[in-house]
């Protein structure tokens, strides 16, 4: 396993250094102190590929009952984009077809003619549910 500082871990595993310390402290992270030229510091052993803390799960559960199509504004005009995931210290949406918004809103009850087709296009490369996630 690989060991990185907890600065480190916080940005490979995309949580705050406060989670990292409360999961070392519950025993959710393996850690230890080591000495090295600047003193004392903890290392942070990586958990496995697939890890998740418990926001990003809950939210990954949720997202299964929302649908993945959503506007980019409050005016729901124009086109729907999909989002796969999100971040946990921000939630900015990143849309399949690369575009960014500052926040964006449920598509539900949007028509099918109204999806971004580069959007649409990635859903079927990578084999998403073009629909809730069921």
């Amino acid at each position: 396993m690989e060991e990185v500082t907890i600065q480190e871990a916080s940005r490979r595993l995309n949580v705050s250094q406060d989670i990292i310390r409360r999961y070392i402290r519950e025993g959710r992270l393996n850690a230890r102190r080591q000495t090295g030229e600047e003193g004392r510091s903890w290392v942070v052993e990586l958990p496995e590929e697939g890890w998740q803390d418990d926001n990003k799960d809950h939210i990954n559960n949720l997202a299964q009952q929302l649908t993945p199509w959503w506007w980019p504004n409050p005016y729901k005009r124009g086109e729907v984009h999909y989002v796969d995931s999100l971040g946990i210290e921000e939630v900015s949406p990143v849309y399949l077809c690369g575009m960014t918004s500052e926040d964006f809103w449920p598509a539900v009850g949007h028509a099918v003619e109204q999806r971004c087709p580069i959007c649409v296009g990635e859903v079927k490369f990578r084999g998403l549910p073009m629909e809730t996630r069921e």
